[in-house]
């Protein structure tokens, strides 16, 4: 029995001490995994400030798991900025152009596990766009001394430093502050002129904003005259019916309303927004006609005195004639009245050929009658900034200005094309015009674009259009010339103008060169290159996959641009200009060269080009056209200049059309 017992008590000791041993071991809490990091990656750099953070964890033990997220700019002193997270992301936005350090708690009931420390690097903010201009945009009767200011900011804190632009023209911008500090800048100005300015924002870490192209108009030291002076002459007498009416004006620039009557207290609107001194009219014979022309600038206006004249009665062979037909109102006055458009800024010269066949009777022995076929030739151009001037130039020694279409903004570019006028009419968008008359052109679309329209081309119905220093907008035009907006790629700090070829746009980009965008489906233009110019890309033309760049003191560029990927240069002409521009016609490249004239290169061998002659012409330069050896210049405040280059080595000067502010060249030819 005492063995029995001696034996029970030594089981249940053995029993007493396994349990003292294996039920620690049974129960003995595992701690969770280190945590596994996804994003942000270790290292990543130039990262959204909208970050999200992400990792995986599990527990030895099968136990939940609760997560800490610790986060700071400095690896030794991190701090938690969620803790009990359940879920394995969480989402936090943080600062601009900062390094941070980030790892991950895993904790059960009873222990925790941290992960590695990553970190990462999120991108910088970019200067904000200048903002808030003084002069305030389209504002005029600005004082020639005047201070331009702006505002901006950087979201991250940023020193900002400020490239500041000015020029006659949006992309003749001449640099006249280069890293300033300061948000304003006091220039000097000419009187009664239109500037175009933009601030170019940067910040320490390369981190560039374009601003916007603002414009204002300088005060005129002049006041707004009176028209005087009129032809005819007040009281003159028989006045043929075809009369053309004509005054002169003195004072600030000004555009001219014409009225007439019967009755000295009852006029009749003409014309109106007229920018030259004469308008053609056909009226009745025998009849006393009353007239005032009103001069208008801004909100000023100061009118004419009323003059009269008397129109030549019929002769005696005319009044059977006059009998024969239905009588006409006493009271009806026949007036071939000009119907006005309005439009917007930048400056463009275009040719129109039209042909009229007239029969004239040759002194040959069989006396046939022969058709003489007259090339008449016009011009269209902008540069004013009022409207687009249609410009008669047949007579290449005596060009003459037929008539003007006002626009209602600035208007700054202007494409032609067959019966249609396409204005850039700054502010106001884009408008259509009807010029298949000449005598009355109209206006029969418009546009309101996204951004202010400074270049335009038309290619078959679609209208590309460059809009402020942001981008490209494309344009359906339809059969009624109503206007569709189809597309808009977003291209930062374009400059210059636009050009077409087949499918492909070629838009320069100031001191980034040119970048080549696929327009083959207009509704989604896709930028394909860029190619890196040495100077400032003021305009590129392309003809037969060869282009020709105008890259300012740079000077001409020729690019094979067959690849469009890999556009290659194939040679360049050093030309000494601070600005350029270019035109191409058979194998002859007119080189606009602003202040120092123009340049004609001989450019029938791409890989040698030659300098045949250089002008310097009197204003600035801003394009030209070429035409069956004529050649048509826009020289800025010195008007319209005519050349002969039959002889491209030694052009001859024919004419010179002054009171005409010319820029911009785009020229089209209509058949």
């Amino acid at each position: 029995m005492k063995l029995k017992l001696i034996i029970a008590a030594a089981s249940a000791f053995v029993i007493l001490m396994t349990a003292i041993v294996v039920i620690p071991i049974i129960m003995k809490n595992e701690p969770p995994s280190i945590p596994e990091l996804f994003t942000p990656k270790n290292g990543s750099i130039d990262l959204p400030v909208n970050i999200v953070f992400s990792w995986a964890g599990n527990d030895p033990d099968g136990d939940s798991l609760k997560y800490d997220l610790y986060l700071s700019t400095e690896k030794d002193n991190l701090t938690p900025i969620a803790t009990d997270l359940v879920e394995t992301s969480f989402s936090r936005v943080l600062n601009y152009n900062k390094t941070y350090y980030w790892k991950v708690v895993a904790k059960d009931k009873k222990d925790s596990t941290e992960s590695d420390i990553w970190f990462f690097s999120t991108e910088n903010s970019i200067p904000l766009k200048p903002y808030n201009p003084t002069p305030k945009d389209g504002s005029s009767n600005v004082p020639v001394i005047t201070t331009l200011s702006w505002q901006c900011e950087d979201l991250d804190g940023d020193k900002i430093y400020y490239d500041v632009y000015l020029g006659r023209s949006i992309d003749t911008l001449k640099l006249l502050a280069s890293n300033t500090t300061e948000n304003s800048l006091e220039v000097n100005l000419k009187e009664d002129a239109r500037y175009y300015w933009k601030v170019v924002a940067k910040d320490e870490h390369g981190g560039i904003t374009y601003g916007e192209v603002w414009a204002f108009q300088t005060k005129s030291l002049k006041e707004l005259g009176t028209p005087f002076n009129p032809k005819p002459t007040n009281n003159a007498t028989n006045i043929e019916t075809n009369v053309k009416l004509e005054w002169q004006y003195a004072g600030k620039e000004a555009l001219f309303d014409v009225y007439m009557g019967l009755n000295p207290d009852d006029f009749t609107p003409v014309a109106q927004n007229l920018g030259y001194q004469f308008y053609e009219l056909s009226l009745d014979p025998g009849k006393t006609y009353y007239w005032k022309v009103i001069a208008k600038s801004d909100n000023e206006e100061k009118e004419s005195s009323i003059w009269n004249f008397t129109t030549k009665p019929l002769e005696n062979s005319e009044i059977i004639t006059e009998n024969a037909t239905e009588t006409q109102s006493e009271e009806d006055i026949t007036i071939e009245s000009t119907t006005i458009i309005t439009n917007e800024p930048t400056s463009t010269l275009e040719i129109i050929e039209t042909t009229e066949a007239t029969e004239k009777l040759e002194t040959i022995p069989q006396k046939e009658i022969q058709k003489e076929i007259i090339e008449k030739k016009y011009i269209h151009t902008t540069g004013s900034g009022m409207g687009m001037f249609i410009i008669d130039v047949t007579d290449p020694k005596n060009p003459k200005i037929i008539n003007h279409v006002y626009t209602e903004g600035w208007a700054v570019g202007l494409y032609v094309k067959e019966t249609h006028a396409y204005i850039a009419d700054w502010i106001n968008g884009f408008v259509v015009a009807d010029i298949t008359d000449l005598k009355h052109p109209k206006k029969v679309a418009k546009l309101k674009t996204f951004g202010k329209v400074y270049s335009i081309f038309v290619k078959g119905d679609i209208a590309y259009i460059l809009e402020g220093n942001s981008g490209m907008e494309v344009v359906k035009i339809n059969k009624d010339y109503s206007l569709e907006s189809l597309s808009y790629l977003d291209l930062k700090g374009t400059s210059g103008r636009i050009f077409v070829e087949d499918n492909y746009a070629y838009i320069s980009m100031g001191y980034d060169g040119f970048v080549i965008v696929d327009v083959s489906d207009p509704r989604i233009p896709k930028l394909v290159s860029f190619f890196d110019a040495d100077g400032f890309a003021y305009n590129i033309v392309v003809h037969n996959n060869i282009a020709y760049l105008a890259d300012g003191d740079h000077g001409l560029k020729i690019i094979n641009v067959k690849d469009k990927i890999h556009p290659k240069l194939i040679s360049k002409l050093t030309i000494k200009s601070e600005w350029g521009r270019v035109f191409y016609d058979n194998n002859i490249v007119f080189y606009a060269k602003g202040e120092k004239g123009f340049a004609l290169i001989d450019v029938s061998n791409p890989e040698k080009p030659v300098l045949l002659s250089q002008i310097d012409t009197k204003g600035f330069c801003y394009g030209g056209y070429i035409y069956k050896n004529y050649l048509y210049v826009a020289d800025g405040e010195n008007g319209l200049l005519i050349y002969d280059i039959s002889d491209p080595e030694k052009p001859v000067f024919l004419s010179h059309l002054g009171n005409l502010y010319l820029q911009n060249v785009i020229l089209e030819i209509r058949k």
